[in-house]
Order: C-alpha cells, then sequence, then structure tokens
C-alpha cells in the first residue's frame, strides 16, 4: 500500500513541480508590483510641539463681570441752615414816598422850558508839523554869511555872502607851523551843516594834506558866527555845505 502511494508520488512529482513553480512566481510577481500609495496634504503641516503647557484664558463678558458695590451714604456734617417759610399776602403794599425839601413841586401855573443854550464846539487841534531832519544840498534860497539877507536881488546876496565869507577865513586862519617847515601845500575841504536857525554844526574835514593844515581849517568853520538860513518854499530848512581853504606858501 505505501508503495502504491509512493510510485503515485513519483509519477505526479513534475506536475507538484509545476504547479509549485508557478505558483511561486505569480507570488514573487505580485510582490514586486504591490506599491504603497501615500496621500499627503501640502497645505497642513504639523510642528514638533513642545512639552509645554499653553494656558488659555477665558473671555469674561460684561455678564460676568461683578457689579461694583453702590457707595456708603454718608451723612452731612456740616450743619445746614433750616428753610424759613415765606408767608404771601393779598393785602396792597403801602410805600411811604419822602419828598426831599430841595425839590418845589408847584402845580400853579405851567412849568417853563430850561433856556437853550448854544452849544460851541470846542477848537480843532493845531496840527503841529513834526520836525524834520532832512538835509538838503540845494535849496531855493541859500544860507548867507554875514549881513547880505537883507540885500534885495538874490545875485547880490550871493556875491556879499561869499565876499565876507572869504573875508572871514584869511582874517581868522593861521598857517599851522609843522606845515610851513615841511613846505606842506594844497587844498581841504571841510563840510559843515547850516540849521533852520542859522547855527553851524556837524562840521567835519572831507579833505587833508596833513601838517595840521585839516585841523587849522576845522577850526575855523567851528567858529563861524550865525547865517541866515536857508528857505525851501518859504520856510527854513537844513542845508549842507562845502568850504575850501587852499594852503600856500607863496
Amino acid at each position: 500500500m505505501i508503495r502504491q502511494d509512493i510510485s503515485r508520488l513519483n509519477k505526479n512529482r513534475p506536475i507538484f513541480l509545476k504547479v509549485g513553480l508557478l505558483i511561486s512566481v505569480t507570488v514573487a510577481i505580485l510582490a514586486l508590483n504591490w506599491t504603497t500609495v501615500q496621500y499627503e496634504n501640502p497645505d497642513i503641516y504639523f510642528d514638533d510641539i513642545d512639552d509645554e503647557t499653553i494656558e488659555v484664558e477665558a473671555i469674561r463678558t460684561a455678564q460676568d463681570l461683578p457689579r461694583p458695590a453702590p457707595p456708603p451714604v454718608v451723612a452731612p456734617t456740616e450743619n445746614i441752615l433750616p428753610v424759613e417759610e415765606v408767608e404771601y399776602s393779598d393785602a396792597p403794599v403801602r410805600q411811604n414816598i419822602d419828598l426831599s425839601p430841595n425839590f418845589n413841586i408847584s402845580s400853579q401855573g405851567p412849568v417853563s422850558a430850561p433856556a437853550t443854550v448854544a452849544y460851541e464846539p470846542p477848537p480843532l487841534p493845531v496840527a503841529e508839523e513834526p520836525a524834520s531832519k532832512e538835509i538838503f544840498k540845494i535849496v531855493e534860497e541859500m544860507p548867507r554869511f554875514g549881513q547880505c539877507a537883507s540885500l534885495p536881488s538874490k545875485a547880490e546876496r550871493e556875491r556879499c555872502s561869499d565876499k565876507e565869507l572869504l573875508s572871514y577865513v584869511y582874517q581868522n586862519i593861521r598857517y599851522p607851523e609843522l606845515a610851513r617847515a615841511n613846505n606842506i601845500e594844497g587844498l581841504v575841504v571841510v563840510q559843515f551843516v547850516i540849521e533852520k536857525d542859522g547855527s553851524v554844526s556837524d562840521v567835519r574835514i572831507l579833505r587833508d594834506i596833513g601838517g595840521g593844515c585839516g585841523k587849522e581849517a576845522l577850526r575855523v568853520a567851528s567858529n563861524m558866527p550865525q547865517w541866515a538860513p536857508g528857505l525851501q518854499r518859504g520856510r527854513a530848512v537844513r542845508v549842507q555845505m562845502n568850504l575850501p581853504v587852499k594852503f600856500s606858501l607863496k
């Protein structure tokens, strides 16, 4: 019996080998073709969370907040004056009118109207012309030196003024010794202002040749007597003038 089974197995061995080989190859092919597909969500990332405790504070609404207690009522400690009651009466009020004895009221005859007084307006203030500090160089009537302002014509007044001024300079000027010793000659120019009252002011040297000549001309001009002031539109004005003085040893 055993021999029959062994012979039967040996007879069917090639079939079993083929079937086993076929099954092995099929399993191997299926194992090679089997792939696992993983689906990833690119929009969701999970970072590593540390082992820290995250505290979440609950949001308290207005209903959850405790209402503040009303302030205690403090009794006033100051003295309060009592309210006075005012009684009202319908009786008429009598007023005693005291007429001053200074007023005499009479009902006899009409009252005369007071006499009218003519109103006289106060005089208008006279506008004072502000003092002019303007200095003129040329005016309608130039300042005149000496007793020349009374001459009738303008030309005569001009010639008389120049002549008397030249005479004054020659009589009062002195040649400085330093300039004489060093043979200094030349022209010195002195500038000055004739004020509204004819006085001389603001005397200065415009041109000097040295040797004391400028100082001497300045001294003579500063000591000039009063002039007749210059006139512009009939008013006295300030006028600036120049005085040339020539120093010569000849």
